[in-house]
């Protein structure tokens, strides 16, 4: 059992490819939303949305939520599409209880 000092695996093995900063997923989003913008006349919209895609997918990798995500969501959409199950609609700003 002393001899398990001689063999070193590499902590890099499984990193998947990268391409520049992002990893082949990432990119593609990142390059999707170059692509939209220039389709839609908003390059520098495109940029920023290909930048917010590239965060959230890099956040569902790690397996953080993305509840704020969420909580914005229930604020500032229409409480007939977006709402949670336990709580007051968000234009109700009377305190329950």
């Amino acid at each position: 059992m002393a001899n398990t000092d001689l063999y070193r695996i590499p902590a890099t093995l499984d990193e998947p490819e990268k391409m520049a900063f992002w990893t082949i997923d990432e990119f593609i989003i990142l390059i999707g939303g170059f692509m939209v913008g220039i389709l839609f006349s908003r390059f520098v919209e495109g940029i920023i949305a290909g930048f917010i895609g590239v965060y959230a997918i890099k956040k569902f990798k790690r397996g953080e939520s993305l509840n704020i995500l969420r909580y914005a969501l229930y604020w500032v959409a229409p409480s007939g599409i977006f709402s949670f199950k336990r709580t007051l609609h968000s234009f109700k700003r009377d305190l329950a209880g």
